[in-house]
């Protein structure tokens, strides 16, 4: 328990300046890649104060100059800090949107360029896909999950199409990445964080330059297929 407690108190010691800091500089230049750097710098530090021992693998598939669409399991609320920690690229999330209503935090990640969502109102939900677009032109990769929240058992919920569909409007390749053991560190509904072993495991990007809109459904099924796999060693998932 006391693990847990240092943790939170952690998560908000360095949240606050962080979120301030970002506020700052993105009041002056809203791409500045400076921002990407506190962002990297407050992810690590998150995951430090978890006592996550976070590994990469396969990272070298992601070439720097290159910008994807992410797509990835989500157990977590540290898989957005694991992301940021193990993948070097100027990224932003699409993120729930009581989330930007949030003081300091909120007004930063907004201004950040990070991406708020309601999926329960679809004109709002389709605005935020256009919004996404207009941070991929702006260099950004973007992070989606396609669970649309965190799953609370080890089975991944159905994948939504919105991601993919991003991906072909953009004919950005798709990244499909799985994040395994942050259900051990600190799973939906858990009340403790419990410290252990967070790899990030980067699969080979998949093109989708000249494809079509009615190719979403195989983007997803091979997405998945990929995570499980690396989850699971099989596409059988556990309950």
């Amino acid at each position: 328990m006391l693990h847990t407690l240092w943790a939170a108190f952690a998560a908000v010691l360095l949240t606050i300046p962080a979120a301030t800091a970002t506020m700052i500089v993105a009041l002056v230049h809203s791409s500045s890649p400076l921002i990407d750097r506190i962002i990297r710098l407050w992810a690590k530090s998150v995951v430090k104060a978890a006592g996550i021992d976070l590994h990469a693998e396969n990272v070298e598939l992601i070439e720097p100059s290159q910008r994807y669409i992410i797509v990835s399991n989500h157990y977590s609320y540290f898989d957005i800090p694991c992301i940021f920690a193990a993948i070097p690229q100027p990224i932003r999330f699409m993120a729930k949107a009581s989330l930007f209503k949030i003081p300091i935090f909120g007004w930063a990640i907004g201004r950040a360029g990070f991406i708020p969502i309601d999926r329960k109102n679809r004109r709002t939900a389709v605005k935020s896909f256009d919004l996404a677009a207009q941070r991929i032109r702006k260099g950004n990769t973007i992070v989606v999950f396609p669970e649309e929240g965190r799953s609370r058992t080890r089975e991944m919920k159905p994948f939504q199409r919105g991601g993919f569909l991003l991906a072909l409007k953009s004919e950005l390749p798709i990244v499909p990445v799985a994040i395994d053991g942050t259900w051990n560190v600190f799973r939906a509904g858990a009340r403790r964080v419990t410290p252990g072993r967070v790899t990030v495991r980067v699969t080979p990007p998949i093109p989708t330059a000249g494809l079509s809109l009615r190719d979403k459904e195989g983007l997803a099924a091979e997405s998945r297929s990929r995570i499980e796999k690396l989850l699971f060693g099989n596409t059988e998932q556990p309950s």
